[in-house]
């Protein structure tokens, strides 16, 4: 028995388009599992560096900003936050509650956490802020890109306000102009057990490496599935194999 091919175009470009979109998949993921490894090991790294003020970080530059620990008396005023908005944690609908706390003369978006809000919408959380002067450990937090927004993010007319995403870059004249306040450029997030913190339990990264390793391994399997399919449908090579090997 001689093995023979024969080509559907249907089949064939269908395979065609397929098998690299797979492919690239799958070298995605084992990218991103990459990137989160490098994130975990920089975290652990600088968590052993000594705790900096929001003031000396500042004068560093901006590559060894991210995942410093942090250390600073920060002074609340009662409606000086936004609420960062569909938040989930537990499968539960709620906010971030960012604080922009004074720092010695200098504005600092605090992190305190999450709290939950009502699912209908009908209102927001009633937030009681610290009263007066309290220290409060942190770590600085540089998200890795920009985050998915529906629409624009300005900065609320009135604080305190409810925004899709904490957006410093863009909002920092006028909340320099509005705070009569030098702004912090990144946001600070509360460590975990500080009195001020509402529930500050933050994921290092939102999926492991290993996770996304797993999806690598299902892309690449799906992608030689696709190709021993094309190969059985557009040659006779299984038949071919079962006549070599003595098969009825």
């Amino acid at each position: 028995m001689k093995l023979r091919v024969e080509l559907d175009w249907r089949t064939t470009l269908a395979t065609a388009l397929l098998l690299p979109t797979l492919l690239s998949l799958g070298f995605w993921q084992l990218d991103r599992a990459e990137e989160k490894a490098v994130l975990i090991e920089r975290l652990e790294a600088r968590r052993t560096l000594p705790a900096i003020t929001p003031q000396s970080a500042i004068r560093l530059p901006q590559d060894e900003l991210a995942d410093r620990q942090v250390v600073m008396d920060a002074h609340f005023s009662p409606s000086r936050y936004v609420l960062l908005d569909n938040r989930l944690r537990g499968g539960k609908f709620g906010y971030e509650v960012v604080a922009f706390a004074e720092v010695d003369q200098l504005a600092v978006a605090l992190n305190l956490g999450w709290i939950q809000g009502d699912p209908a919408r009908q209102a927001l959380p009633d937030i009681t802020l610290p009263e007066g002067v309290h220290t409060v450990s942190g770590r600085i937090y540089q998200p890795s890109g920009d985050a998915f927004m529906l629409g624009e993010n300005p900065l609320p007319a009135e604080l305190p306000g409810v925004v899709q995403q904490l957006t410093l870059s863009t909002w920092r004249d006028e909340l320099r102009v509005r705070l009569d306040q030098s702004i912090f450029p990144l946001e600070i997030r509360a460590d975990e057990f500080e009195v001020v913190a509402f529930d500050a339990t933050w994921a290092i990264v939102n999926q492991t490496p290993a996770k996304h390793q797993g999806y690598a391994v299902q892309w690449f399997t799906m992608a030689v599935a696709l190709g021993l399919a094309f190969i059985f449908r557009s040659t006779n090579l299984w038949h071919w194999l079962r006549n070599r090997i003595g098969r009825p």
